[in-house]
């Protein structure tokens, strides 16, 4: 979306929240939906409100994920935010001198005069930077994307309105970034479509790897929207379908859901994503307002045995 559009379009996403809501709480509505239409101001700006807790809770790393996005679609203001935040280690984002210096050249080549300033004049074609990993990306034991992978995902995940960083790790648990891999219950490819799945959101060869993660970035996307933006009930959805989720309120105890959702949430810390309200009626299960996501419980009652 262009920055024009976003500009006529704001304004008339204001006047059609509701009236009861504050003006930040108006703003941040208006921002989240033109964000995940793939705007890069509204991702920036976006992230100035997460980052400042204006309307919303404060989550630096969110604000993070939010002007990584928009600087990959060279928002120079975005990629110089991504820098900072990288090079001080603001708001408890781990400091990465390197990768700030990385953005910062990236934002610098884009024509910011403050960038310039901190850096220097870039010249020429600078790369975008490959990583953006606040401390919420946690890969631990299990391995890292191979390059290919991580690149489609950072360029597919965003028309899709989703964090890269949340579809990475996904098909971490997933398949272990295996294009060819079918499990015992016929879950086929890199996210693991079900032939159901593929074919509800057209996947007509989940071995292909760009089908398959499209397939399984339309069903992410719609259990977010589906559960207002939990991280932590959509991961449930996915692993044991969206059926399981409203019939226990909650994640599902069983022991393979219970274990799913706790490994991707070793990787990915985040508990809330922003989500399209355009694109399903949410469930009801979870308030519309941000708020934490109870911790998982892990007592041998919660994982007793069960199978999606």
């Amino acid at each position: 979306m262009s920055a024009l559009a976003a500009a006529v379009l704001l304004p008339c996403l204001l006047a059609s929240a509701p009236a009861s809501a504050g003006i930040a709480e108006k703003t941040v509505a208006a921002l989240e939906a033109l964000a995940n239409k793939g705007s890069a101001r509204a991702q920036y700006e976006l992230a100035q409100h997460y980052e400042r807790a204006d309307g919303v809770k404060a989550d630096p790393r969110l604000a993070l994920s939010l002007y990584c996005r928009a600087a990959r679609q060279d928002y120079s203001d975005a990629a110089l935010m991504a820098g900072r935040m990288h090079m001080a280690g603001l708001g408890g984002v781990s400091k990465d001198a390197d990768l700030g210096r990385a953005w910062l050249r990236k934002a610098a080549a884009l024509g910011n005069e403050q960038a310039e300033r901190l850096v220097g004049s870039a010249g020429g074609t600078v790369k975008t930077p490959d990583r953006c990993e606040p401390p919420n990306l946690r890969w631990g034991i299990i391995r890292k994307p191979p390059a290919e992978i991580r690149a489609m995902v950072q360029k597919m995940a965003p028309t899709y309105g989703l964090d890269p960083d949340l579809v990475l790790a996904v098909i971490a648990v997933e398949s272990g970034y295996r294009v060819d891999v079918v499990s015992n219950k016929n879950a086929q490819g890199l996210m693991q479509l079900i032939p159901e799945t593929a074919e509800r959101f057209g996947v007509s060869d989940p071995f292909n790897a760009e089908q398959n993660m499209r397939g399984g970035m339309k069903y992410l996307r719609w259990l977010l929207a589906y559960f207002n933006g939990n991280v932590a009930y959509a991961l449930a959805g996915y692993n044991a379908g969206e059926g399981a989720v409203l019939q226990y309120k909650g994640i599902p105890p069983y022991r393979e859901t219970q274990d799913y959702v706790t490994k991707i949430r070793g990787i990915y810390a985040q508990t809330y994503h922003p989500f399209n309200r355009d694109i399903v009626q949410s469930a009801g299960l979870v308030s519309s307002a941000r708020e934490e996501v109870a911790e998982l419980s892990l007592s041998t009652k919660a994982r007793s045995s069960g199978k999606r």
